[in-house]
């Protein structure tokens, strides 16, 4: 799997019924509004989603009343969560392998300039990632923003993401991704986050990777 590889390969829709599954499972209580908040997609998408899975035999839906639709998981349901769910396993195990290759090489690139001190935009799974690049090419991460800011991240407070234009590190590591195409080659960034020239983004490299990295 490559830097230009995304969940296009697990597939997007089959991601929406792992959460779909999930949730049901836990749970009968569901509506189209419902599941759109949870995916994080549009009410339309939501319900084809839902249909889908109905027609499929993976859900076994009830109406109690106009408003109360139950969804149970039918043995169908349950031996695709079991599926799908390995799968996502493996893939995130790819993910990690690929942004551990990556990350590494920007640090190490970082290093080769001359530059020291960075600060992360984003503080999830990504950052601690990225950390373990920081710390192996002897950089030193003097920040990290992220959302409303809040909380720490190993130590450093987290600023609110709108304060990272006025850091005055030698380079910022974009550590957020879109999650419908993590490893997209974009240079991603949130609504209102403008692009900068010390900004660096780990799956945006323009060589290959390879495991000699």
């Amino acid at each position: 799997m490559n830097a230009s590889a995304s969940v296009s390969e697990l597939d997007r829709n089959a991601l929406l019924e792992l959460e779909i599954l999930t949730h049901v499972e836990e749970t009968p209580r569901l509506n189209n509004r419902m599941a759109a908040a949870k995916l994080g997609c549009s009410v339309k998408l939501a319900h084809a989603v839902l249909s889908k899975m109905v027609e499929r035999g993976l859900l076994h839906v009830k109406k109690l009343h106009a408003r109360r639709w139950d969804y149970f998981l039918t043995p169908k349901g349950v031996s695709e969560k079991i599926r799908l769910t390995y799968e996502f396993l493996d893939f995130s195990m790819r993910f990690y392998q690929e942004a551990r290759k990556a990350s590494s090489q920007v640090c190490r690139d970082l290093a080769e300039e001359g530059k020291r001190s960075v600060a992360f935009i984003g503080s999830g799974d990504l950052a601690e990632i990225v950390y373990l690049g920081v710390k192996e090419w002897g950089l030193d991460l003097v920040g990290v923003f992220d959302g409303e800011g809040g909380g720490d991240f190993l130590g450093h407070p987290i600023e609110p993401l709108h304060k990272a234009r006025e850091s005055r590190t030698d380079a910022l590591i974009v550590c957020l991704y879109d999650k419908k195409d993590p490893m997209s080659s974009a240079k991603y960034l949130p609504d209102g986050i403008e692009a900068t020239d010390r900004m660096r983004w780990i799956f945006a490299a323009p060589y290959p990777l390879d495991d000699g990295v």
